[in-house]
């Protein structure tokens, strides 16, 4: 039997899928992913990408060099141990990430205007709800990884 939880998961889930599927193709989806957690974390170790996104280092490797070829991230070295190389997102990085989060949000925007205004009013209603996911999901991220003492 499918409860209320159930069936609001499937639709969330539904509509994530869509707005995925309308999503600008210049970037990967595992590309955004390690944009957007440069971004939310700051620096990170390669390797610590690697397992946050959970991709081989070879794989975290390639993309990070297509990143930094694109100017959308760089390697920095950590400043209390030179042996350690940090990635960072680069501003170039967080303007396209807010382009493609414009994107989707528009995308998304213009399905809502499809809706009754009743329909509307009850997604309005929830936003604090939606809010409120979205702050849960980012929790429930790993955390940024510690960096070596210095």
């Amino acid at each position: 039997m499918t409860t209320g939880n159930d069936a609001v998961g499937e639709a969330l889930f539904g509509l994530a899928a869509v707005a995925i599927r309308r999503r600008d193709r210049t970037l990967s989806l595992t590309a955004i992913s390690v944009l957007s957690t440069l971004e939310r974390t700051g620096p990170r170790r390669l390797t610590d990408l690697a397992v946050s996104e959970e991709v081989t280092q070879p794989s975290m490797t390639a993309l990070v060099k297509q990143l930094t070829d694109l100017g959308l991230a760089e390697r920095r070295r950590y400043p209390g141990d030179a042996r350690v190389v940090l990635v960072a997102v680069t501003e170039a990085g967080s303007r396209q990430l807010r382009a493609i989060r414009a994107a989707g949000a528009s995308a998304l925007t213009e399905l809502i205007g499809k809706l009754d205004d009743r329909d509307t009013e009850t997604l309005t209603a929830a936003l604090p709800a939606l809010l409120r996911l979205m702050e849960l999901a980012g929790e429930s991220q790993d955390s940024r990884t510690p960096l070596p003492k210095r």
